[in-house]
């Protein structure tokens, strides 16, 4: 999701440019304004970033966002978890090795 993947990059900026306005972060080469007004769109909505409204600024000035400490939600469709990594980690094969055998037999019933 592209909103979830721009609003975790300005969560990132944000913790070094607080509070800042849409053409802030904008004018800062964040992303583009359309994707970071719809990154704080979906911030504010998840309760991530707060309005900040500054009474007697310009237009563009006005309204400031700041983090408010919580984290964004996980997306549903997120891959799910995988030992794969903790597997490599110990030193675990994923597939069992092959162990030799040392005579093979073979029975057949006679009639």
């Amino acid at each position: 999701m592209k909103a979830h993947d721009n609003a975790h990059k300005l969560i990132q900026w944000l913790r070094e440019h607080q509070p800042a306005t849409v053409s802030q972060i904008a004018a800062n080469g964040v992303m583009n304004s359309r994707d970071a007004s719809d990154a704080v769109q979906y911030g504010v909505r998840h309760g991530v970033l707060e309005r900040v409204k500054r009474p007697g600024a310009s237009a563009a000035a006005r309204v400031q966002y700041r983090l408010t400490g919580k984290a964004l939600p996980i997306l549903k469709n997120a891959p799910a978890p995988s030992f794969d990594g903790l597997l490599d980690a110990w030193g675990i094969a994923r597939t069992p090795p092959r162990l030799g055998v040392r005579t093979a037999r073979k029975i057949e019933l006679a009639d």
